[in-house]
């Protein structure tokens, strides 16, 4: 008898080793499951998501998001998309040469959300590289005026005429003396991610921005002093002022 409860206390770690590692498993096949759905969604088309991707979306224990980080949005309210999409005719300004102006002359001057997306359609040729080259079409540029922020957004165009998003936010933070800018959030499909994250597709707006050289040069002179000394931006619409905060009568 004696042998035998000592076979049982030598069986009972090997159980409870056994239980931690099962238990283990399941643990990193939620946690594989959870980040998994996330991933799924960075892959869905931007806008407004099917009912069964509505449903996982608004899923909720106790009133708490299970899937805080899925954010589907719809880019439909961006003024001037539906028109350039449809071939209707938007003019676009002759922004280099109005910014030239504004500058030399001193005083501000204001652009609307749907004439800078007019111009970015003409201005901007996109070319889609990497892995998946062959399968996506860099489309599209545009811009989402809010007030403080600028959401700019890279429209790709997938199999089967879908459409997919990366965007990046940037945040204006306005003072007497001048202004501040921050990347403070990024758009990668539904999925709404912290600044960090905007490094995953940064090299896209890098691009962006080189395809854009000439005309950012016109914010600052030869010895890299800045010529725009204020940025408001609002919903709809961006004004750029040249002018120092001394000069302005308010």
């Amino acid at each position: 008898m004696a042998k035998k409860n000592v076979e049982k206390k030598e069986d009972a770690p090997a159980k409870k080793s056994g239980c931690m590692k099962r238990l283990t498993l399941m643990v990193l096949l939620l946690l594989l499951a959870y980040f998994g759905l996330h991933i799924y969604f960075i892959w869905q088309p931007a806008g407004k998501p099917a009912e069964f991707n509505q449903q996982i979306i608004d899923a909720n224990v106790a009133g708490t998001k299970v899937f805080p980080a899925i954010q589907a949005y719809d880019i439909d309210q961006i003024a001037g998309r539906s028109e350039i999409l449809n071939g209707r005719s938007i003019k676009a300004p002759l922004l280099k040469e109005r910014l030239k102006s504004a500058i030399s002359s001193g005083y501000p001057i204001t652009f609307r959300e749907e004439e800078i997306n007019a111009w970015l359609s003409k201005r901007v040729a996109l070319e889609q590289e990497g892995l998946f080259a062959s399968y996506v079409t860099a489309s599209h540029v545009w811009v989402d005026f809010k007030p403080d922020e600028i959401e700019i957004i890279i429209e790709r165009e997938l199999p089967n005429k879908q459409s997919h998003m990366t965007s990046l936010f940037m945040k204006f933070e306005r003072a007497k003396n001048g202004f501040s800018i921050s990347r403070h959030a990024s758009h990668i499909g539904q999925v709404r991610a912290p600044g960090g994250f905007a490094r995953l597709i940064m090299p896209a707006f890098n691009s962006l921005a080189e395809e854009l050289s000439e005309e950012l040069k016109l914010y600052k002179n030869d010895a890299g002093q800045l010529k725009i000394f204020d940025i408001k931006v609002e919903e709809g619409k961006i004004t750029l002022d040249p002018r120092r905060p001394e000069e302005r009568s308010s």
